[in-house]
């Protein structure tokens, strides 16, 4: 055990086996196996970009033949997938020891080890630790999206938060309701349950941040949906949320910038005749450089006057490009809203709405995906 810990020290792997997209080399040091590393990018790019899930990966590795580069599995499953997108080695870090196994007379024990004493030996990396990060987080929130994982349906998942503490505000279901009752306990279950957005903060960290943890869901999701549906099927709210620039405006952007550009032209001939001054042998080469240290800081300075006045004016092209692009984009699916059911609602939310915030008063501030455009909405849903 200790020989092998002091291999792991070295950078060279201990045991028989190493990661998909890998092999140990002669130096016993991890070598990258191109074809398989090539297979390895390509399930990181269809889980993180194209939005595609596990079982399609595997689907397609099949259709494709896509070797799985163990001669006891010539077939790809969706395990195999998992501990791909979740192993560290591709991001340029493996561990040893993270376990310890022990024979008994009942079979084999693995047991845990405290983090602590894992050795971390260096992979070649064949994802970005960002890319990686990002597989984690959409892993996380497919995970808890999951039907397995949400028996109760709820329409604002994983958008609502606390503008107190900034938790989330989760959902929470009650099937039985109790009553007492002339010193006598009544208890009835409630069918469909009876469901609530609780504050996380309250629940977890056992913060004040609010007069009522909970918040009846249906009083909420029908706020939410409808104000959201306002904001959607009257596209002029949206575009005068981005703000349409002032022709006006935009004429004296224009000037300022030919003023800038001309100004920074001013300035370059000058540092050219300073430097013709010293080729010619009629400044000295201490003289040149306190002229160009002078005229580099008025270059600096015209420079980052014209690249602020050239950012405004493309704040406002994207500015209108986008107010175009919301209007039809308005017109497209605020038409077909009302024929959505619950399932198809929460997905529209998942795109539409950036975020919802609920303070201490029940008051409810929504944020828009599409152009930031924030609407609060006036009416509280009591707890």
């Amino acid at each position: 055990s200790m020989g092998k810990r002091g291999s792991a020290k070295q950078g060279r792997i201990p045991v028989n086996g190493v990661p998909y997209g890998y092999r140990i080399g002669d130096d016993g040091k991890p070598e990258v196996v191109k074809a398989e590393a090539e297979v390895v990018k390509r399930i990181f790019r269809q889980y993180a970009h194209d939005g595609i899930g596990i079982p399609l990966i595997v689907q397609q590795l099949i259709d494709d033949e896509v070797p799985t580069g163990k001669p006891g599995s010539k077939r790809w499953h969706e395990s195999h997938v998992h501990r791909i997108l979740r192993n560290e080695a591709y991001k340029g870090t493996w561990w040893y020891g993270r376990t310890r196994q022990v024979s008994t007379e009942a079979g084999r024990t693995i047991y845990e080890q405290p983090k602590d004493t894992w050795i971390e030996v260096p992979f070649p990396p064949l994802v970005t630790e960002e890319n990686w990060d990002t597989v984690q987080r959409i892993k996380k929130r497919r995970k808890s999206r999951a039907k397995r994982n949400t028996k109760v349906f709820y329409m604002l998942q994983h958008l609502v938060r606390c503008a107190e503490c900034g938790m989330l505000m989760g959902g929470r279901a009650t099937k039985q309701n109790t009553v007492r009752r002339n010193g006598r306990t009544y208890r009835y279950d409630l069918d469909p349950p009876r469901r609530y957005y609780q504050c996380y903060g309250m629940q977890k960290r056992l913060s004040r941040c609010r007069k009522h943890p909970f918040i009846r869901a249906e009083r909420l999701e029908n706020l939410i949906w409808g104000e959201v549906r306002q904001a959607v099927q009257n596209p002029d709210v949206i575009v005068a949320g981005i703000g349409a620039l002032d022709t006006q405006e935009d004429i004296g952007l224009a000037e300022e910038i030919a003023r800038a550009e001309r100004d920074l032209r001013e300035v370059q001939v000058e540092e050219d005749r300073a430097i013709r001054l010293f080729v010619s042998g009629k400044i000295t080469e201490n003289q040149l450089d306190q002229q160009r240290k002078f005229i580099t800081e008025r270059l600096n300075h015209c420079r980052a006057i014209l690249d602020d006045y050239r950012a405004r004016q493309s704040i406002g092209a994207e500015k209108r490009a986008l107010a175009e692009k919301v209007s039809d984009w308005v017109g497209t699916v605020g038409s077909r809203l009302e024929e959505l059911g619950p399932e198809q609602r929460r997905e529209t939310l998942r795109v539409i709405v950036d975020g919802v915030m609920i303070d201490r008063d029940n008051s409810i501030n929504i944020t828009l995906a599409i152009g930031g455009q924030e609407l609060v909405a006036t009416d509280s849903p009591s707890t």
